[in-house]
């Protein structure tokens, strides 16, 4: 009989120890910490709602060790013992889950008024949507115009009373469409397209659901916000720089394009290099400068490449190869000057991507309305500004030199579709990798119900040298 017992328990401690719940007190309702992870995760109420409370509690635990995984691939850093899986199981097994996760909680202030902005969504009313027509015009009339102004000014864009007919698309609101267009990657005409209808046609829910994928990303920046860091946000094109009072320098930036992606990561500024060279890579001259110099035999040499080959010290004329049949191994070098792919100016920083922020001497691309153009590096408008803004003076180097930073400044290329501008308006970026779209078709909920709430992951691809 004693032996049978003792058998028992040690068949039932394992079934034990996995049932035990961190998230639910003991009438199965979120506990404290419970009530917390919820409001990090954000999961969709209703695929949370038909869990049991043993599968939403198993089910909170894997999805934030799945987010602390994403922290650590996302960060090309060591991560501080307080943000590292560690620190979740010091706080399980000392029974601190509440105390662990405050201080888990982004005290960005653009994190909070997004927040706000999902959390508002919640009680937006029902929406009509628009009605489907042809496209309008500046000056001409629609049924669809009057719904029009009530939708732009649900969604924040502020509109005086119409001075003519309430169904003609005036000026005013013509320029109040441009702005949604630009927010959200549409050809920004000023008229009412299909697309911009459908833009506007979003459900309240739908708003949410992007809001949410959004707000899960921040959860791979370190809770606490630096005093000062750069941050880019790729499917905006923008880089911006924060210090305690706020923004202090915004430019536009191009980044990689839909089949060459700028990666999501988090690094530091550790150095500038002036007047850089560029290696590219296999793939860049494959695709890019080969098919060029097929076409135009002296495009190469003209804009300052030399060529190595394995087991050469000296650097060749390009004219010297036969292009048709270039040699294995070979590499290309592109001197400093003012063609060179890297501009003038080449911030370095750590990363197994060999990704940077780097000038450009193409500045009518800025102009553009789409700017994912490149190999996956990040080009930017104002290299000059940036640079003396992270403390750098540049007088006139002739040569190339490296210049160490006086203090390495954090930086972090994140991929927000959706987030609030300084003046507290909900702005939108196209989804230029479509990562909301593969969200939407992750699944997270395993078993029976197998309902699927995204998963914000720091997914990214590896590429060599890009510019």
């Amino acid at each position: 009989m004693w032996h049978l017992l003792v058998l028992l328990l040690v068949l039932s401690s394992p079934l034990q120890a996995a049932e035990r719940m961190w998230w639910h007190n003991g009438d199965n309702e979120l506990n404290q910490a419970g009530q917390q992870l919820v409001d990090l995760l954000l999961p969709e109420p209703a695929a949370l709602a038909v869990l049991s409370p043993v599968e939403r509690d198993a089910w909170l635990t894997r999805e934030w060790r799945q987010v602390l995984a994403a922290r650590a691939s996302f960060s090309q850093f060591t991560l501080p013992a307080e943000q590292s899986s560690a620190a979740f199981d010091q706080a399980q097994q000392q029974g601190e889950l509440g105390d662990y996760l405050r201080r888990q909680q982004p005290d960005y202030p653009a994190y909070l008024q997004l927040k706000r902005h999902y959390h508002a969504l919640a009680n937006a009313p029902a929406m009509v949507p628009l009605p489907a027509g042809p496209e309008v015009r500046v000056g001409e009339r629609d049924r669809a115009i009057p719904a029009l102004r009530q939708r732009l000014t649900a969604l924040g864009y502020s509109l005086a009373a119409p001075r003519g007919r309430a169904d003609a698309l005036d000026h005013q609101l013509s320029e109040r469409l441009t702005a949604l267009q630009q927010a959200h990657g549409l050809d920004a005409n000023g008229r009412l397209t299909a697309a911009t209808r459908a833009i506007v046609n979003r459900t309240p829910n739908e708003l949410r659901t992007e809001l949410r994928h959004n707000l899960r990303r921040w959860l791979v920046l370190p809770p606490t916000a630096p005093a000062q860091y750069l941050l880019v946000n790729i499917p905006a094109y923008r880089l911006t720089l924060f210090n305690a009072s706020g923004a202090s320098l915004n430019m536009k930036v191009i980044v990689g394009r839909p089949d060459w992606p700028t990666p999501e990561l988090g690094t530091y500024i550790k150095a500038l290099k002036v007047n850089p060279d560029w290696t590219p890579t296999a793939n860049i001259i494959r695709e890019d400068l080969l098919p060029v110099q097929l076409q135009d035999r002296g495009f190469l040499g003209r804009n300052g490449f030399g060529v190595w080959l394995p087991g050469e010290s000296g650097r060749r004329d390009p004219a010297t190869i036969n292009w048709h049949q270039p040699p294995a191994g070979l590499r290309l070098v592109q001197a400093p000057g003012p063609d060179n792919a890297l501009g003038r100016l080449k911030f370095e920083m750590n990363n197994p991507f060999d990704i940077y922020l780097h000038d450009t001497p193409d500045k009518q691309l800025f102009g553009e309305s789409r700017l994912a153009l490149s190999h996956g590096c990040v080009r930017l408008a104002e290299a000059d500004r940036l640079a003396q803004s992270l403390g750098w003076s540049l007088p006139e180097y002739q040569h190339t030199r490296t210049l160490p930073a006086h203090q390495p400044t954090p930086l972090f290329m994140m991929y927000f579709t959706a987030w609030v501008d300084e003046s507290g308006q909900l702005q939108f970026a196209e989804d230029i990798y479509r990562k909301n779209s593969e969200r939407k078709n992750d699944e997270h909920f395993k078993g029976e119900h197998n309902k699927g709430v995204s998963l914000i992951s720091g997914a990214t691809i590896e590429r060599e040298k890009p510019v």
